[in-house]
């Protein structure tokens, strides 16, 4: 009787158990639907945005005209030079250093992706820009706005004038902060903002389009996403 009941016991333990991995498979499938569907439509979103920038680029010139104050364009200028990729790669290195030394692995590693979808997303947007041709704003030179690599006979590959689409300050700025977002750190978010403030310099420094800067951002997004999906779990191996 006694063992009966003992194996009548690991049945019902066994049977709950059961029960509950089940729970939290579809616990964990439901989470990893909710996820792609935020992920597909944040993208759509994204998309729509950049395609409406093109229709708004030249109201937010206009505006940067008659907007054009002494001071927005010093602080402008500096959120400009300091938010490039040199500086964010200065940046970047300063913390790893600080985090190893105060033996944080969790930050190094972060910075680390940080770093790395910010080189990424640098060169993928560089690689379009140099051979879209596209005039900057502030070209009084320019014929005509969309060039490709030649302007008549004129080689266009390195006159800086016509690399505008898309932004490279803002492609790499939106790709370093924004791994913090996809790594779900709490001051994610709030670092999206100093991104978004070096996009903005861009356009009110004149020397980009809305759309070069909808369209950087958004490359730099998708780069900070791939980044936390791939090259996060690969640093977790290798930085012990």
């Amino acid at each position: 009787m006694q063992a009966a009941a003992i194996r009548q016991k690991s049945r019902s333990e066994y049977l709950i158990s059961g029960m509950g991995n089940d729970q939290r498979s579809q616990n964990g499938r439901k989470s990893n639907v909710v996820s792609t569907t935020l992920l597909v439509g944040l993208l759509t979103a994204g998309i729509i945005l950049c395609g409406l920038s093109f229709v708004w680029d030249q109201a937010v010139i206009h505006w940067v005209k008659t907007h054009d104050l002494k001071a927005l364009k010093h602080f402008a200028g500096l959120l400009s030079t300091w938010g490039d990729w040199p500086e964010l790669m200065l940046f970047g290195s300063v913390g790893v250093v600080a985090a190893w030394w105060a033996r944080n692995r969790v930050l190094c590693k972060l910075l680390l992706c940080m770093m790395m979808a910010a080189t990424a997303a640098g060169a993928v947007v560089n690689s379009v820009r140099l051979v879209s041709g596209r005039a900057r704003p502030n070209n009084t030179e320019a014929t005509q706005e969309w060039n490709g690599l030649w302007r008549g006979r004129e080689f266009l590959l390195f006159k800086n004038k016509y690399h505008a689409f898309p932004s490279g300050h803002t492609g790499t700025a939106f790709a370093f902060f924004g791994v913090p977002v996809f790594a779900r750190r709490w001051y994610g978010w709030w670092m999206l903002l100093i991104a978004g403030a070096i996009g903005w310099s861009r356009i009110y420094l004149n020397v980009h389009h809305l759309s070069d800067v909808t369209v950087g951002a958004l490359v730099g997004l998708i780069i900070a996403y791939l980044a936390c999906k791939w090259v996060m779990p690969w640093l977790e191996r290798k930085v012990a």
